[in-house]
């Protein structure tokens, strides 16, 4: 498995009901595609891909890869505000028997919260 940043995306035709990409990755190679429908990395993104012939340049798309410090896509905001009311419910449950104050709380929840998202 490779990864790389798409640089430029171009259609060159169709092969066996699929359409083909000629894809530039910012690694400086440029490697042939095949899709059903649109190729399923845009622009700027960072992708997984395994070159499947490489006589022919080739790949297989593995999928967008993940990066550092990126939030993911999609209702990552929902997701995150689930965990973050999660874990100041527990902090709320686990500080109620001491005597601390609300700052003892939200401090522990954002502890919690870091160990789940890293």
């Amino acid at each position: 498995m490779e990864t790389s940043i798409v640089k430029n995306v171009v259609q060159v035709g169709e092969w066996n009901g699929m359409n083909k990409q000629k894809v530039t990755l910012a690694n400086g190679k440029e490697l042939t595609f095949l899709s059903k429908g649109d190729f399923k990395a845009a622009i700027g993104d960072n992708i997984n891909y395994e070159i499947t012939n490489a006589q022919y340049s080739t790949a297989k798309l593995l999928g967008k890869a993940d990066v550092p410090g990126q939030k993911p896509a999609g209702n990552s905001d929902v997701q995150l505000s689930i965990m973050r009311q999660t874990c100041i419910k527990a902090s709320a449950e686990f500080n109620a028997q001491r005597s601390v104050g609300i700052e003892d709380v939200i401090s522990d929840a954002e502890i919690m919260l870091n160990w789940i998202i890293s």
